[in-house]
C-alpha cells in the first residue's frame, strides 16, 4: 500500500459520489443501483488499507491531502442524503394527494354503489341537538 493507491481510491469514491448526486437529481434509478455497487467495492478497498493502523506510513502533507479529500467525500455524502430525503418527501406528498383523491372518490358512493350528491357537512353533534 502506498499513498498513490490510497489517494486514487479516495478520488474514485469522490467521483462516484458526485455521479450519484447527478443520478439522484435526474432520477436515474438504474444509474443509482450501479453507483451503489461501485461505492460498496470502493469502500471495501478503503477498509483493506487499514488506514488507522497504517497512518504512520504517510507524511504530514499526505495526511492533510487525505483529510481534505475525506471532508469533501463527507460533504458529498451529506448532500446526497439531503437530496434523497427531499425526494422521499416529494414522493410522500404526491402519494398522499393521490390517496386523498381516491378516498374522496370512494366517499362519493354509498354502500350500494350509488353516487351521492350530498355535499353538505354531516356533523353528528349538530344533527343530534337539532
Amino acid at each position: 500500500m502506498n499513498f498513490d493507491d490510497v489517494i486514487k481510491v479516495f478520488m474514485d469514491l469522490k467521483n462516484v459520489l458526485f455521479e450519484k448526486k447527478q443520478a439522484i437529481i435526474k432520477k436515474d434509478m438504474d444509474k443509482l443501483a450501479q453507483i451503489d455497487e461501485e461505492t460498496a467495492v470502493l469502500c471495501q478497498q478503503i477498509a483493506k488499507f487499514k488506514l488507522e493502523e497504517n497512518q504512520d506510513l504517510f507524511s504530514d502533507d499526505e495526511k492533510k491531502q487525505l483529510k481534505q479529500l475525506g471532508e469533501e467525500i463527507k460533504n458529498l455524502t451529506q448532500n446526497n442524503e439531503i437530496l434523497i430525503k427531499h425526494s422521499l418527501g416529494v414522493i410522500n406528498g404526491i402519494l398522499s394527494g393521490i390517496l386523498n383523491i381516491a378516498q374522496k372518490e370512494k366517499n362519493s358512493y354509498n354502500s350500494r354503489g350509488q353516487g351521492t350528491n350530498d355535499e353538505s357537512m354531516d356533523i353528528s353533534s349538530v344533527i343530534e341537538e337539532a
